[in-house]
């Protein structure tokens, strides 16, 4: 059995070093003495019946509002973000705003499509193919118009310089004053499977010009354009509707952008020779963490989302010849299935929105498990 142990006194060296430490991370002045520093020595040589740590305990607790959300109320604290007026539902709607889609003509990238529409966005979608892939378009069109918002569609070539920067930089010229560019989420992308040792340079440069230097080219143009139309959130008010004050810029003022990695960019996948995309996918993971790194200061979160093996036409098509992947793939997840487009909608809204305002710089590995065994 524990025994309980006693507060050694005097504190007040530990509460010293402490709050150093805290002061040089800028967080001296947030705790509260009282309720943070009164246990910072315990020793075991005292007799715990004279001073029980438990009664310690349950006096400073009934010194706590319990209306507050903390009981740091000794010290003057910060105001509450705007965050904190915030109904949960609220914190995932996508409302007064545009995103940006790469790969929005099919696949993951039109079921995306549809998810951000039903989350109250507008939405620019992007692609090489001439026209989207239908009846899912149609759907998608329906409901912009039944919402009120605009959907648009062009063909876009995201290896190509020149057609990346005049296309971001018309779809932030003719967004809506209500409803500006907020978002990029690229999910334009191939995969070429065969042995390494049968790659031409050509064939391995087009998987990386497309992955990886696509989603370079397009998170480029876009924080060239958000960053020429808002100053940073420190120094002024940017652009978003309804916002008046500094103390909502940190929410609402910035921007956020997802790139598609893979849970490939972690593992090799065993059986599946596609080495030329693996490592595009782990360039666009920590390209993600590195922009993140550099575009924080100007209000923009940049995080990426890895998944693992999709039920889509093109892996049908490779069970279809290697009837191996149909039996191997479910058993390497710990879920025992393959996942749908449907199951990113959540976690895209999730990084889009409010919901993940404190997060970037990260990459959310939705993949069943796979990645765990």
């Amino acid at each position: 059995m524990c025994s309980l142990i006693n507060i050694v006194t005097p504190a007040s060296r530990p509460v010293l070093h402490l709050r150093l430490l805290l002061s040089r991370h800028g967080l001296a002045t947030y705790p509260s003495r009282r309720h943070v520093f009164t246990t910072p020595y315990v020793s075991n040589r005292t007799d715990p019946a004279n001073t029980p740590l438990s009664s310690k305990l349950i006096d400073e607790t009934a010194k706590v509002d319990e209306t507050k959300r903390t009981g740091l109320q000794d010290e003057p604290s910060l105001n509450d973000p705007l965050l904190a007026s915030y109904t949960s539902p609220k914190l995932f709607e996508l409302n007064n705003r545009t995103i940006v889609v790469t790969g929005g003509g099919r696949g993951l990238g039109l079921t995306v499509v549809h998810a951000l529409l039903e989350a109250g966005a507008s939405v620019a979608a992007l692609d090489r193919l001439p026209e989207p892939t239908q009846p899912a378009w149609s759907d998608s069109v329906r409901l912009a118009e039944r919402k009120g918002l605009n959907l648009d569609y062009q063909k876009l070539d995201v290896t190509d310089v020149d057609d990346v920067t005049n296309t971001f930089a018309s779809i932030f010229t003719s967004a809506p004053s209500n409803q500006p560019v907020r978002g990029l989420f690229t999910a334009a992308g191939v995969t070429l499977l065969m042995q390494a040792t049968d790659y031409t340079p050509e064939q391995f440069r087009k998987v990386i010009d497309i992955n990886l230097t696509g989603s370079f080219l397009c998170a480029q143009a876009f924080g060239r354009e958000f960053m020429s139309r808002n100053s940073s959130p420190k120094d002024s008010t940017v652009d978003t509707p309804g916002v008046e004050s500094e103390e909502s810029l940190a929410v609402e003022g910035g921007a956020s952008i997802v790139m598609v990695g893979s849970m490939s960019a972690k593992v090799a996948n065993l059986g599946l020779d596609s080495t030329a995309y693996n490592a595009s996918k782990a360039g666009v993971v920590q390209m993600g963490r590195s922009l993140a790194s550099e575009w924080s200061k100007h209000g923009i979160r940049v995080n990426t989302l890895s998944p693992g093996y999709i039920r889509t036409a093109l892996t049908d098509m490779l069970i279809a010849q290697k009837p191996e992947f149909g039996e191997n793939w479910p058993r390497q997840s710990l879920l025992g299935r393959l996942s749908t487009p449907d199951e990113y909608r959540g976690p895209t809204i999730f990084l889009l929105s409010n919901a993940s305002s404190y997060m970037t710089g990260a990459d959310l590995l939705v993949d069943g498990g796979h990645t765990a065994t």
